[in-house]
């Protein structure tokens, strides 16, 4: 097992500042990702409000591609 001396268990400032400055560009790329995920679900949200429902031969294929059956 290693031991660590307390200038391993103590981060220096500089690389504190560094790990901080990590963590808030973390925290703005996650948000971004959050407003384009919001962005896409609500346009596919209109996007399937506009859609026809599936005619009778669709809904047909679909079934039997959905249980297995060739």
């Amino acid at each position: 097992m290693k031991r660590l001396t307390s200038v391993k268990l103590f981060a220096a400032p500089k690389r504190a500042g560094k790990t901080k400055a990590r963590l808030e560009r973390a925290k703005l790329v996650i948000v971004a990702a959050r407003a384009r995920a919001a962005e896409t679900a609500q346009q596919c949200t209109i996007q399937r409000s506009t859609m026809r429902p599936p005619t009778v031969l669709q809904r047909r294929r679909l079934v039997g591609r959905f249980s297995g059956k060739f």
